[in-house]
């Protein structure tokens, strides 16, 4: 019988915690921000990659220039190497050589450049958008917000990134690019 009552105590313990633990449970309000959607249409954010692809572009161009140089030059030497001395094609190749490596340094160097670039146009304005999802929470009653990307399903219903874009964007203008002034013809003045 002591086994009976202790049953009967623990349910009466456990039967109120649930049941306070259910009403309590009514009163969560959770939602979800899909971050890397936000990402792509916040205004500031978009200028930041337009910013960054620039900079790659460039990059870029700089390389394919080294390369190409690289590439005329090689072809040069592959030409010249049959009627070169023996002590001049070694010069030369080793001057090839550390072309090549100065080029594939270059590379890394930009590559690192770029991503140093990234974090630093892109660590500012996710930092503003956390601030931006927990006012938006605070100002909707919400208890929790989740990253979509570690939600497995949820309803649309409970999506906020539409209204964090939009605050985020109002918060943070982005100034447009001003124009490049046409320069007016030197043609003398009537």
């Amino acid at each position: 019988m002591m086994s009976f009552r202790r049953l009967l105590v623990a349910m009466a313990t456990v039967v109120p915690l649930s049941l306070s633990a259910t009403a309590h449970a009514q009163n969560v309000k959770l939602g979800y921000v899909n971050f890397q959607k936000a990402l792509a249409e916040i205004d500031e954010a978009k200028a930041a990659k337009d910013r960054l692809e620039k900079l790659k572009a460039q990059k870029q161009t700089d390389l394919d220039k080294a390369q190409d140089a690289f590439k005329k030059e090689q072809e040069a030497f592959q030409k010249q190497a049959p009627t070169m001395t023996e002590q001049a094609r070694n010069e030369k190749g080793e001057a090839l050589q550390k072309k090549y490596l100065e080029i594939t340094q270059n590379f890394e160097k930009g590559r690192t450049e770029l991503a140093q670039k990234e974090n630093e146009e892109f660590q500012p304005i996710v930092n503003k958008m956390r601030t931006v999802v927990n006012g938006v929470a605070q100002k909707e009653g919400f208890t929790m917000v989740f990253d979509a990307a570690g939600v497995a399903f949820a309803p649309d219903s409970l999506d906020i990134t539409a209204q964090v874009i939009r605050t985020y964007n109002d918060q943070n203008k982005v100034k447009p690019v001003a124009a490049t002034p046409t320069k007016k013809s030197d043609a003398p003045k009537k």
